[in-house]
């Protein structure tokens, strides 16, 4: 306990130890702050440089996303043109088809009876005369060059075709008023059945 004289209070001796055991504990709480604070003082400079390098390659992770992130933008722009140009080309297809399918539909439902009766009507020996047909038509196109060109004088031919065939009438006219010109002829007949039946 305390003391008290003369209205002042003195320090009881186990309180003095107190209040040295105190004094000493902030004592060394102060020289342990001082020391951590040294310490973290003198490990300050290294950790901040880890820091920076942490901060570093952090930044150099972010640029590299970032810069992967362009090009994923780039590419669905390149993507997104060529989507808007697929579309673009589709839209006009479907026009285009639209058109054809309102020109040609009122003759395909015209003409789908007939076709129809057409394809019922044919048998495979006529299927396989068409395509053999078809196989001909190189030769007969090859043919058909040569002989337009004699068809195409024909025109200048046909009047002496014509005298031709007015002199053989009168040939004939001739040859019938010969005397006996009969019996020749059915002699001549009678030799040529001879000469069939020898053959």
């Amino acid at each position: 306990m305390a003391l008290e004289r003369a209205g002042v209070r003195l320090p009881d001796l186990h309180s003095g130890f107190t209040v040295a055991r105190m004094g000493l504990d902030v004592v060394r709480s102060s020289a342990r702050w001082s020391i951590d604070t040294a310490v973290f003082a003198l490990e300050l400079p290294g950790r901040l440089e880890a820091l920076l390098d942490d901060v570093s390659a952090l930044l150099a992770r972010v640029n590299a996303v970032v810069d992967a992130a362009d090009m994923v933008v780039a590419e669905a722009a390149a993507t997104t043109r060529s989507a808007e140009d697929v579309v673009d080309s589709a839209s006009k297809a479907s026009v285009t088809a639209l058109g054809l399918v309102e020109l040609f539909d009122p003759i395909a439902q015209r003409s789908a009876p007939m076709a129809k009766k057409f394809v019922e009507s044919l048998d495979e020996k006529e299927v396989d005369a068409a395509i053999a047909m078809v196989d001909e038509l190189p030769g007969l196109v090859a043919h058909l060059e040569a002989v337009i060109p004699i068809l195409a004088t024909l025109d200048t031919v046909a009047p002496e075709i014509h005298e031709l065939l007015g002199v053989t009438k009168d040939v004939r006219r001739a040859v019938i008023g010969i005397p006996g010109f009969k019996f020749f002829r059915n002699r001549g007949q009678e030799k040529l059945d001879d000469e069939e039946i020898q053959d």
